[in-house]
This record gives structure tokens, sequence and C-alpha cells, in this order.
């Protein structure tokens, strides 16, 4: 799957899971704007399907094909299948706007398809987000590194009185 940055107008010729993985994480606990859309080659005809959803997790099946899956964090019923992309463009020259992307796929040989998500924010109503969520990896790591070398003074039972 080719990944287009419209930033720096880079493209990756083949993403890796773990980018893949990295972008989607920033969806999880948000409200997302999400559209489905497929326009037929031969013709004018486009389709389209809308809905705005919190992702409460996603999933990642590369087995057989590429298979992304959204599920809906108020409604387990409700999940969005994305089934083998060629590509993933990134819409990141406004970071204060928020995070879209779109996912370019043909299912059918007559139709070329588009799924496009759309950052909407953290869902309020979602569970809050502990301390420890918040960071990430390396800053764990750092902490840990920064705790286990600080140098540990003894303190005498005169001193603490």
């Amino acid at each position: 799957m080719k990944i287009y940055y419209t930033k720096s107008q880079r493209e990756e010729p083949v993403g890796s899971l773990a980018t893949l993985k990295k972008v989607l994480s920033r969806f999880v606990r948000h409200r997302v704007f999400y559209e489905m859309s497929a326009r037929q080659r031969l013709s004018r005809q486009l389709y389209s399907v809308k809905n705005n959803f919190t992702i409460g997790h996603f999933d990642i099946d590369g087995s057989i094909e590429l298979v992304i899956t959204l599920f809906d964090a108020n409604n387990p019923a409700h999940s969005v299948e994305i089934v083998n992309p060629h590509a993933l463009r990134i819409y990141d020259e406004n970071p204060g706007k928020g995070l879209a992307i779109a996912f370019y796929a043909e299912e059918a040989g007559d139709f070329e398809v588009r799924y496009y998500l759309r950052d909407e924010g953290e869902d309020e109503t979602a569970p809050e987000r502990k301390a420890l969520e918040h960071i990430t990896l390396p800053q764990l790591m750092e902490y840990l590194h920064e705790s286990l070398s600080a140098d540990v003074v003894e303190v005498s039972e005169s001193q603490r009185l």
C-alpha cells in the first residue's frame, strides 16, 4: 500500500503495518466523520454513505489480504471494514484542524472506492484516558531510565525528625 502525505508532498512506496497502526491509533476514542464513496468509472454515478461515530478500537489483518476494521465504541453491532486498500492519503497540512485520511480501494472493477475519515476530536462521553495513556513509549522509557538511575540518598532517623 502506498502512503501519500499532503503536507510534505512525499510518498512512501510501501507503507508498513506499523505505520498504518500508528496512523489509526490517533483516531481511537475520537469522534470521526466517515464517508465511503464509490464512483462508477464509465458514468457519473456516485454512491456515498456518511456517518459519525467514535472509534473504540481497530483491527488490522494482513494474512491473506489487507483488511482494516474500525469498531464503533458506542455500538458493538456497527463497524467499518476496509478491504484491500492500495493507497492511503494523509491530509496533514493543517494540524490545528485535525487529521484526515482517505483509503483508496477497488472492490468491483467498474468502481473507484474511497473511505474517508476526519478526526472530530476526543469523545467527551468516552471513558477518560489515564495519564499513562497520554505519554508515548519513548517518554515512558526516558522516565523509567531517569528514575532507575537517580541517586538514592539514605536518610538517617535523626534527619527525619
